[in-house]
C-alpha cells in the first residue's frame, strides 16, 4: 500500500506543509519540525491530528502514523492537519518527554534509560541532578540554520542574530569579510583546529534584505559549551535585548542590567557593556540628543495646533540659533487653574542629559489637596535672567483670571529678585523646611551637641507657626538669646513677613513649605536623564493620563466636599460636640473648649486664627455654625467643592501624534537649533542632588510591627 498525503502542520501562527510517505517514521517527522520552526525543541511538545468527527487524534509512535496513514487511505484523503502543542511544563504530557527522546534514541541505536534516572533523583533528595531553567536565550539556537534564510533587517539583523546564535550554541567566530552588502564569518578555531563552520550572507539588490547564501554549520572542532561570559556579547547585543525595556523604564541602571541579564539569559555581562548598551538603547528610542533640540521648532507648533489655548514659547541666541530655553503650559490646565485654590509652588530641578540644564515648574493645588501642575520650562542655568522670563510667561497666565496667587519656593537669590520684578506686592511665601534647613547647618552638632540644636530649631518652629503677634515676639526673644550672635545674623537677613503666620500678607491655606514643587520633582524624575524633547513630551504623556483618571475618580465622588476635606471638616465637627456654645449677635458666637473663643461668622474669622490661616472652618467655627443650624459648606471656599474639583480637569490634554513629524510645510530643517553649549565636568557626572546640611530622609518605618526598614505591605514580623 503506497499512501502519500500533504501533512499541514501549525505551531502557534505558523504553518508548514510536507510529505508524509510510507517510509516516513514519527523520527523523520520530529526532525522536519525542529528544524523548520524557530524555538521548538525535541522533547518539548506533542503532536495531534484531526479527523472528521475526530478534532484530536494522537500522534506519538510509529503505529499511531501507521494507524494515520490507514485511514486517510481509506477514506480517500489527501492531506491532513496536524497541530503541535508546546508541552510548558504539564504533568499531563510527561510521558510525551519519554516517547520523543526514546524514538531518538531507538533511531541511534542507543538505549534510554530516563526511568531510572528519575527514580535516582527521587530518593537522593537535595543531591539530585538539578534540571535547567528555562532560558529567554533558548530560541537563539534556531536563528541560524538554512540556506535562503531571509532577514528584512538587512545586514545589522544579521550580525545581531548571528552574535546570539554563536552565544547559545557556544562558539566564537571571526568576521573574514564585513560590509554594508556581505558578511563572512568563520570559527575561531579555524586556524588551530581547522574547524569548518563558515556562513556567508549578502544583500538581495531586488528587497535590501540580507540572504543567507552558503552555511557549513558543523563544527569540526571540539569542547564547544554554552559559557556565561563570551566575547560575543557585545553592546550592541545588549542593547537590542534591553530597548524595550529602556522605553518603560529609562532610570533602568547598568547593575539592574547585569542582574537581569543573568537571571534570564544565563550570560554574564560586564558593567561597561552594560552602561554603554543601555546608551545605545536610549539612542534608538529616543534619538540623537542634540537633534532633539532642533525637533522643538515642530513640537512648539504641534503644542498650539492639538491643544488650543496653551501657552508654549521657543527662545534661541540670535544670529546663531542656539537653544536657551523653552516655556510650555497645556490649554488644559490653564483653563482648570482657576477652579484650583489660588497656591503656586515654585521650583527648579537640574537635569542629568548630556546638556544638562534645569527643569523649572510651576506647580498648583487642587481641591483634594494634590498638587496641579501648571506650567514648566527648561532653561540652561537657574539665574535670575531665566527666571524672571518664565515668570513673565507664568504672568502672562494669571494676570487675565483676574485673582491673586500666593507663591511659596525657595530662597534662591535670583528667584527672590525676579519675583518682586514680575509679581510685586504678590504674597509670597518662604518653604519653612529650608528655612529650618539653612537654620540646622549654623549649628552643627559636633560643635554645639544635639540638645542646642533641637532648642533653637523648636523656638524657630514657634515663631513661623505663631498666630499672633504676641505669640511671635516672646518665642523670637527666646530664640535670639538661645541662638545669640548667630541667629541675629540669620533674621537679619529674614523677613518675617515672608515665613511667620502672624506677619504674613495674604491666604496660604494651611502651608508652610515648598513641599508640592518637590513632589512635582519626584514625579518627573524619571524622564530627567532623557533628551529635551522626550522629556517635555514624557511629562506631558504623565499630564494628560494624570488629569485624566482624576477626572474619572472625580465622577464617582457623592460628597459636596472632595474626599479629603470632607473628612477633615467631620473630624472637626466631632471634636467639637461637647464643647459649649454661646450666641452673641446673629452671627457672632462664644465657644467654651478648653479656652474661650469668638466666632464671626460673616467675617469668617475665629480669635484663634486658624480659621483665617487654613481658609477653611475651624473646631471652633464648626462648633458655632452647627448652633446656628446653618449648612456647613455654606462656610467653606468653593475650591475644596467637588464640582470645583470635576471643572478644574474636565479640559483634556490633548495627545500630540508625531506620525507627521517632519512632512509638513514646517518641517524643521537640519540645524535649526543647536544645542547649548556645555562643559564636561571632571570625575563622573553627578545624578543625585547633592543635600543640605543637616538634610536626611525619613527612615521608613512599618506601622505594623514598628520596626524601621520596611513598610507594612512588605512586612514578615510574627505578631
Amino acid at each position: 500500500m503506497e499512501v502519500c498525503v500533504i501533512a499541514k502542520c501549525t505551531y502557534k501562527s505558523e504553518t508548514m506543509m510536507f510529505s508524509v510517505s510510507s517510509e516516513s517514521s514519527m523520527v523523520d517527522i520530529l526532525k522536519t519540525l525542529c528544524l523548520r520552526f524557530k524555538g521548538l525543541q525535541l522533547g518539548c511538545f506533542t503532536l495531534r491530528y484531526s479527523l472528521p468527527s475526530y478534532p484530536s487524534c494522537f500522534l506519538e509512535t510509529d503505529s499511531d502514523l501507521d494507524m494515520m496513514r490507514t485511514f486517510l487511505f481509506v477514506s480517500n484523503e489527501k492531506s491532513v492537519d496536524i497541530l503541535v502543542k508546546d508541552l510548558c511544563g504539564s504533568s499531563e504530557y510527561s510521558g510525551d518527554f519519554c516517547v520523543n527522546k526514546e524514538l531518538i534514541a531507538c533511531e541511534k541505536g542507543e538505549s534510554s534509560c530516563s526511568s531510572t534516572v528519575e527514580d535516582r533523583n527521587e530518593f537522593l533528595g537535595r543531591s539530585k541532578r538539578a534540571s535547567a531553567k528555562p532560558l529567554l536565550s533558548n530560541e537563539w539556537e534556531t536563528y541560524i540554520h538554512h540556506v535562503g534564510q531571509k532577514f528584512d533587517g538587512g545586514a545589522e539583523e544579521f550580525r545581531l542574530k548571528l552574535c546570539k546564535y554563536a552565544l547559545e550554541v557556544g562558539f566564537n567566530f571571526l568576521y573574514a569579510g564585513n560590509d554594508k552588502k556581505r558578511v563572512v564569518a568563520i570559527c575561531s578555531n579555524k586556524k588551530l583546529e581547522g574547524c569548518s563552520w563558515r556562513v556567508y550572507a549578502s544583500r538581495c539588490e531586488a528587497t535590501g534584505c540580507f540572504v543567507i547564501r552558503t552555511l557549513n554549520n558543523v563544527h569540526t572542532c571540539v569542547g564547544r559549551i554554552r559559557e556565561s561570559k563570551s566575547k560575543m556579547m557585545k553592546s550592541r547585543v545588549v542593547s537590542s535585548l534591553i530597548v524595550d525595556r529602556i522605553r518603560v523604564k529609562p532610570e533602568l541602571k547598568p547593575v539592574e542590567i547585569i542582574h537581569e541579564f543573568k537571571d534570564y539569559y544565563g550570560i554574564d555581562i560586564s558593567y561597561y557593556h552594560a552602561w554603554f548598551g543601555k546608551e545605545l538603547a536610549k539612542l534608538n528610542v529616543h534619538g540623537d540628543e542634540s537633534k532633539s533640540f532642533n525637533e522643538l521648532v515642530w513640537y512648539a507648533d504641534a503644542v498650539k495646533e492639538t491643544n488650543p489655548g496653551s501657552l508654549c514659547t521657543l527662545e534661541c541666541e540670535a544670529g546663531i540659533n542656539r537653544f536657551r530655553r523653552f516655556f510650555v503650559s497645556f490649554g488644559g490646565c490653564i483653563a482648570g487653574f482657576q477652579y484650583c485654590i489660588p497656591l503656586l509652588f515654585v521650583d527648579a530641578t537640574f537635569l542629568k542629559s548630556k546638556y544638562k540644564g534645569q527643569l523649572l515648574c510651576a506647580s498648583g493645588k487642587n481641591g483634594n489637596q494634590g498638587f496641579y501642575p501648571l506650567a514648566f520650562g527648561v532653561v540652561d542655568s537657574e539665574t535670575e535672567e531665566n527666571w524672571t522670563w518664565f515668570l513673565q510667561h507664568l504672568a502672562s497666565i494669571l494676570l487675565p483670571m483676574g485673582r491673586v496667587v500666593t507663591f511659596f519656593s525657595d530662597r534662591n537669590q535670583g528667584l527672590l529678585n525676579a519675583m518682586g520684578f514680575v509679581f510685586p506686592g504678590w504674597p509670597h511665601s518662604y518653604c519653612y523646611y529650608h528655612l529650618k534647613q539653612n537654620l540646622i547647618s549654623k549649628y552643627p552638632k559636633s560643635g554645639y551637641g544635639k540638645s542646642l540644636q533641637d532648642r533653637v530649631i523648636n523656638l524657630f518652629s514657634r515663631c513661623a507657626y505663631a498666630v499672633t503677634e504676641e505669640e511671635f515676639t516672646v518665642a523670637m526673644e527666646e530664640l535670639v538669646i538661645v541662638g545669640s550672635s548667630k541667629v541675629k545674623t540669620f533674621i537679619s537677613d529674614l523677613s518675617r513677613d515672608h515665613y511667620a503666620n502672624a506677619y504674613f500678607k495674604g491666604m496660604q491655606y494651611g502651608e508652610m513649605a515648598n513641599s508640592l514643587a518637590e513632589s512635582f520633582n519626584n514625579w518627573v524624575g524619571v524622564f530627567r536623564d532623557l533628551p529635551v524633547l522626550p522629556l517635555i513630551e514624557g511629562i506631558r504623556q504623565k499630564l494628560m493620563v494624570l488629569n485624566s483618571q482624576r477626572l474619572i475618580e472625580a465622577e464617582k465622588w457623592t460628597t459636596i466636599l472632595c474626599p479629603e476635606m470632607e473628612t477633615r471638616l467631620w473630624e472637626n465637627a466631632e471634636a467639637g460636640r461637647t464643647w459649649v456654645v454661646r450666641r452673641s449677635s446673629f452671627t457672632v458666637f462664644e465657644v467654651f473648649a478648653d479656652y474661650s473663643v469668638m466666632v464671626d461668622l460673616e467675617q469668617r474669622t475665629c480669635s484663634c486664627r486658624l480659621w483665617q490661616i487654613d481658609g477653611f472652618p475651624c473646631t471652633h467655627a464648626v462648633a458655632a455654625i452647627l448652633t446656628k443650624k446653618d449648612s456647613i459648606y455654606d462656610y467653606v471656599e468653593c475650591y475644596y467643592r467637588t464640582d470645583f474639583f470635576r471643572k478644574a480637569y474636565e479640559s483634556p490634554i490633548f495627545p500630540i501624534p508625531d506620525i507627521g513629524k517632519g512632512l509638513g510645510s514646517n518641517s524643521f530643517a537640519a540645524g535649526v537649533v543647536l544645542p547649548p553649549i556645555t562643559k564636561r565636568p571632571a570625575e563622573r557626572p553627578s545624578t543625585k542632588r547633592i543635600k543640605a546640611f543637616g538634610e536626611f530622609k525619613r527612615p521608613l518605618k512599618c506601622s505594623r510591627c514598628s520596626v524601621t526598614g520596611h513598610n507594612r505591605k512588605t512586612c514578615k514580623a510574627v505578631i
